[in-house]
């Protein structure tokens, strides 16, 4: 059944303000997409399709969350480089499975895999600087460039609880370090999918243009909102729509 009984109108209006949530959030933390996800499939798109609109949807709030610390990019990306590269590569190999695997296989690991996402907001990492961080960290950060290419939805959670068991990274720094990674490596991935001929453009244009709107602000008042909120609606709406998912899939 369509969201708000099948206006496209209204569903377009009601999308691009979940981007604007979307953006801000992921703008001050990241992993927001897990509730513009089920908003996307609500509208009757088909899960593969719902994935990739909401990939293109997403991604620039990420950069525009970059605008108030546009004057360190460069410094930032010389010191992040080799983590970006390996998440792009990662990331591409995931956009191909996407468009390879069979929809019915995706349908049925789809409430797997935004209950997985969901659940990364319990992680609480833990510093570590030992002798094979360093490895530890582009495993880490290559496993999320091959889950954002597939998936997509709760990557930027999984950027952070890497990149902070790194106990020199303070929280500005590391928002600023997930949405430069999870940027280029959705950026990447989209240009697969605008390929592919499953994205719903106008879905797309309004979580675009919310999502900037959003991803701006974020960005410049990073950290502001409070952590427990912060989680307990992310995990509200992803375990719910996870739910949701399993009685679609498994048990409708």
């Amino acid at each position: 059944m369509a969201l708000l009984y099948g206006c496209p109108m209204l569903e377009y209006l009601f999308i691009g303000l979940v981007g604007v949530v979307v953006g801000g959030i992921n703008g001050m933390a990241g992993g927001a997409s897990v509730i513009s996800y089920p908003v996307l499939l609500a509208t009757g798109m088909s899960p593969v399709s719902a994935a990739i609109s909401n990939a293109l949807g997403v991604t620039p709030a990420n950069f525009f969350a970059l605008i108030s610390v546009r004057h360190k990019m460069r410094d930032y990306f010389r010191e992040y480089r080799k983590l970006i590269i390996i998440s792009i590569f990662c990331s591409a190999t995931g956009a191909y499975l996407l468009l390879t695997v069979p929809p019915g296989v995706f349908e049925k690991m789809v409430p797997f895999l935004l209950l997985g996402a969901s659940l990364t907001f319990l992680i609480k990492p833990k510093p570590d600087r030992g002798a094979r961080h360093g490895l530890m960290e582009k495993i880490g950060i290559g496993a999320s460039g091959l889950y954002c290419g597939y998936f997509g939805p709760g990557q930027g959670v999984m950027v952070i609880a890497v990149l902070a068991r790194d106990i020199r990274r303070d929280p500005k720094t590391l928002n600023t370090a997930k949405n430069l990674i999870v940027g280029w490596t959705s950026l990447v991935s989209n240009i697969i999918y605008i390929f592919s001929g499953k994205a719903v453009w106008p879905a797309v244009i309004a979580l675009v243009i919310g999502g900037s709107i959003g991803g701006t602000f974020g960005g410049r008042y990073a950290a502001r909102m409070p952590a427990s909120i912060y989680r307990a609606l992310i995990l509200s709406v992803g375990f719910g729509a996870s739910a949701w998912l399993f009685k679609k899939y498994y048990f409708g």
